[in-house]
């Protein structure tokens, strides 16, 4: 009777020890996207100027580029500028024209510095709302 029951024990040990050791370890966890669309326009109330920025970032071949319009006023969507970016974990840098604008991918959105030191928030927007 004591050698069923040190087997069996001994079995027992094994159904426990045995799957835990052979079980696979995770994986480094996959970093946030920083791609998607960022933007921040709005309409002057009484003037009905459009002003802000939107920034689309996408991933493609070799690198990440950026979709960047900057409305300064006017009443239509400004001309896109279709620029390389630099990504570095969640920090992202482009160049339009002759301001270079640093930024940070957060949760809420796309925290922008320009060359200036203005700092503005890019509220993320659905992929869909760029059509």
């Amino acid at each position: 009777m004591k050698l069923t029951v040190r087997a069996f024990l001994t079995c027992l040990i094994c159904l426990i020890v045995i799957p835990a050791a052979l079980a696979k370890k995770p994986g480094p966890q996959k970093t946030a996207s920083v791609t998607g669309v960022y933007e921040n326009f709005t309409v002057g109330k009484g003037s009905g100027d459009l002003e802000g920025m939107r920034v689309v970032l996408v991933s493609a071949g070799d690198g990440h580029y950026a979709i960047v319009q900057i409305a300064q006023g006017g009443a239509e969507d400004p001309k896109p500028e279709w620029v390389p970016v630099q990504v570095k974990g969640n920090t992202v840098n482009f160049t339009v024209g002759d301001e270079k604008f640093t930024g940070t991918v957060t949760a809420a959105g796309l925290r922008l510095k320009n060359s200036a030191g203005e700092a503005q928030l890019l509220k993320r927007k659905p992929c869909s709302s760029y059509l």
